[in-house]
């Protein structure tokens, strides 16, 4: 089985500060909340993705524009949130981290539903763009290849 990788965004710094960003990662807990809506012509809303998505998909999180964080792994189901400092309707899911980004440097490539530069929180890069997504993201912010993840043949 091949895994997926998505794209978490966790707002801006008015949902959440730095302060929460690391919060979130030292809690290895991932944030979005349940009335997030669709993206584009999407069948499902980007919550409910972030709900059926996969134990064992990967994800990089991100704070919008303002920087790349880490590569983290679903090893849990979603839940309601259970810290207060979020009100009703947020929901977490724990992660296991995987590695760290390199750089702090704001991403300048292209713009993809995935991408930071694009107003998404929850999205799939699909495995038609998998091999655009090393180039964009995996390499210049991870130091990582699809390899390193298993995907040897796209």
């Amino acid at each position: 089985m091949k895994p997926t990788f998505w794209k978490i965004s966790q707002g801006v710094s008015a949902e959440f500060s730095f302060g929460d960003m690391i919060e979130s990662i030292a809690n290895q807990l991932v944030y979005i909340h349940m009335n997030t809506s669709a993206k584009g012509t999407m069948k499902t809303s980007q919550a409910q993705d972030f709900v059926s998505a996969s134990i064992g998909d990967y994800f990089y999180l991100t704070n919008g524009n303002q920087g790349i964080y880490l590569i983290g792994q679903f090893s849990g189901r979603a839940n309601l949130a259970a810290n207060p400092k979020y009100e009703y309707g947020w929901l977490e899911r724990p992660y296991t981290f995987v590695c760290p980004a390199i750089t702090r440097q704001p991403y300048t490539g292209v713009h993809k539903w995935w991408s930071p530069n694009d107003n998404s929180t929850f999205t799939q890069v699909y495995p038609d763009e998998l091999e655009l997504f090393e180039q964009e993201i995996l390499q210049p912010f991870f130091d990582k290849n699809l390899s390193d993840f298993g995907l040897d043949d796209l």
